[in-house]
């Protein structure tokens, strides 16, 4: 859908900031922590592209919920012994979603930017997320210990101490997202849900104080194949941003 010719590239330019410690995700921890936002590669802190599009795209699924847009809940994310049509059909009914889209020419909006997850459409998205990689000399590892609480004795659980790696506030991080022909809301909207990560964080244990990201858009290019050479140029933001509120005026 959508790429029958390559009309056009969009790419927005993104600065991470970390404002808190970020986890860096190590196999040896419980679930909780290995859902960190923060692997390494090469000895280096990197957020994957996976985790920053899986928190582009929850986010984007609540606010154009919230806008009154019928949002699929995708395949992946519904308990596995739900997963036959009338389950869906009311597992998603008590989310207030539609089940997963299976239309490939009538999609969610979500699923038309992300494509569909877990194999039941088989539409791909648009939407390339980047590695965001960080910018050397700009952090510092850390290491925390962490002890769990039980709930009704409010003491330390036994065997409960834990000590993780993580990023420091103060590095930054950059990476690109890339959008192949899209409407120019689709662009929009994913500006918005970088905006709405800002004030959420991403990661695990954002309640413990982790997570949280000063997202910026340095710049935004387009890029296209004309005369037997590929161009670019650079386009205002504005002109996305100001697509979405058309779309979604209220």
């Amino acid at each position: 859908m959508g790429f029958e010719k390559l009309e056009e590239i969009i790419t927005l330019n993104v600065e991470y900031t970390t404002k808190s410690a970020l986890a860096i995700s190590a196999g040896e921890q419980p679930a909780e922590i290995v859902e960190s936002p923060v692997v390494k590669l090469g000895g280096q802190p990197v957020i994957p592209g996976s985790s920053l599009k899986g928190a582009i795209r929850s986010t984007l699924e609540g606010m154009l919920a919230k806008l009154g847009e019928h949002v699929c809940i995708p395949f992946a994310a519904i308990p596995r012994p739900l997963r036959g049509k009338v389950d869906q059909e009311r597992y998603a009914m008590s989310l207030g979603r539609i089940p997963p889209c299976s239309d490939v020419k009538n999609p969610c909006p979500v699923c038309s930017i992300f494509g569909t997850v877990g194999g039941q459409a088989g539409l791909s998205g648009k939407a390339i997320v980047l590695d965001a990689k960080v910018e050397e000399g700009s952090y510092e590892l850390i290491e925390r210990t962490h002890v769990a609480i039980t709930r009704d004795t409010k003491s330390q659980a036994e065997g409960s101490l834990m000590s993780l790696q993580a990023v420091d506030a103060g590095a930054t991080f950059r990476g690109a997202i890339r959008l192949i022909n899209p409407e120019p809301w689709q662009v929009g909207a994913v500006a918005r849900a970088l905006e709405a990560i800002s004030f959420l964080g991403m990661g695990a244990k954002k309640t413990a104080g982790y997570g949280e990201l000063e997202i910026r858009i340095t710049g935004v290019d387009k890029t296209f194949f004309d005369s037997g050479s590929w161009l670019r140029q650079t386009v205002a933001l504005d002109l996305f941003l100001d697509a979405f509120s058309q779309r979604y005026r209220q």
